[in-house]
């Protein structure tokens, strides 16, 4: 694959619209705790850019090699296969995960006719031909796109918020301790655990001795938009409406009129998602290519972006078959099961390389 080298400030905003997108669909974290939902979002983003400094630090004793090196460095050829593997099935499990919930929402709010299949294979084509592009060619298309859905996000607050309950996260710690801790739990686990992903894209970084300021930053515009999302949709929607929708955020946009003759503005918030996902995904399937390279000693992998997307496909088309069992696996299973790839073993990195630097240290 083009291995262009990417500046900070691209990889801080690919950071925000890989983090950011349908993280705003279900707000599962939102309707289990209600007006504390703050409080798991902002444990959720301290814990990840914990785990962002740890990559990084791991990252700038290694100079250029991508994380698929360290890790093999660090734990051996087979045990570091092993790793990766784990990695492996998280990544794509995030990939399917996407795929599935743009589908979903597809056939459920706007194209309830349509095969989700169809529409799966669609998504599927177009990030594959964007991964063949390489990174350079992703985060350029991030940076023209991204301001625009930022004007747009803005456009949006300024007509709903004038409809709407001006205190909806009032009163406060009205849920017991455990529920928080379980909300955050399921925050971590989406969005904000999936910016570990990124850790296989700081070997392509210009200077990496940014990459941390830049990533947090983008961290904290994703909480900042998920908080802001939740505001809206709570404040227009009131807790109980809040709490049966099945797209909160999306429900609240349906019912804003804008003007007479464009009465209703959810195509915005319908192209945001997508093109928010569609960035997601096509990062998914770039850290895909980029494992099964390492794993298998591959060079050159760009034969195998093909074959990665038509993986990704056929993968999604045999889960979640239905919308019940995606949202419970992500209220019950991810938040647990992201423990390990993003948390344990970043850890556990971290600790190999301060003992290596320690013992190649000069006495």
């Amino acid at each position: 694959m083009n291995q262009e080298k990417v500046s900070h400030f691209q990889l801080g905003c690919l950071c925000f619209t890989f983090m950011s997108g349908f993280s705003t669909l279900y707000l599962l974290e939102a309707k289990l705790i209600k007006q504390d939902v703050w409080m798991a979002y902002l444990s959720a983003m301290i814990v990840i850019v914990i785990v962002l400094w740890m990559v990084t630090y791991v990252q700038k004793n290694f100079n250029n090699l991508n994380m698929t090196d360290i890790i093999e460095i660090l734990l051996g050829k087979w045990l570091g296969k092993i790793v990766l593997s784990v990695y492996l099935l998280n990544v794509i499990g995030l990939g399917v995960l996407s795929l599935r919930s743009l589908s979903f929402f597809y056939t459920t709010a706007i194209l309830p006719k349509t095969s989700p299949i169809l529409i799966i294979l669609m998504i599927t084509i177009v990030t594959t031909y964007a991964v063949s592009l390489g990174l350079g060619s992703i985060v350029r298309s991030v940076l023209v796109i991204l301001p625009f859905i930022l004007a747009s996000m803005v456009v949006i607050c300024l007509l709903i918020i004038r409809d709407m309950d001006i205190n909806p996260l009032l009163p406060q710690f009205q849920s017991r301790f455990s529920l928080i801790f379980y909300g955050s739990l399921i925050s971590f686990g989406f969005p904000f655990g999936k910016a570990g992903v990124l850790a296989f894209l700081f070997s392509e970084v210009k200077n990496p001795k940014k990459i941390f300021v830049s990533c947090s930053v983008g961290v904290v515009f994703s909480c900042v938009y998920l908080l802001i999302a939740t505001y809206i949709s709570m404040g227009f929607l009131g807790l109980n409406l809040f709490k049966t929708a099945l797209f909160p955020f999306f429900s609240a946009i349906q019912l804003v009129k804008f003007g007479v003759y464009l009465e209703r503005i959810e195509i915005i918030i319908i192209s945001i998602w997508t093109i928010f996902t569609l960035f997601e995904i096509i990062i998914v399937q770039y850290v895909v290519v980029k494992i099964l390279g390492k794993m298998f000693a591959i060079k050159e992998t760009k034969p195998f972006i093909l074959p990665v997307g038509a993986l990704l496909l056929a993968v999604a088309m045999k889960s979640y078959l239905h919308l019940t069992d995606l949202t419970t696996y992500d209220s019950d299973i991810l938040p647990l099961s992201i423990i390990l790839p993003v948390i344990a073993f970043n850890l556990l990195l971290v600790i190999l390389t301060w003992v290596r630097k320690h013992k190649l240290r000069p006495t």
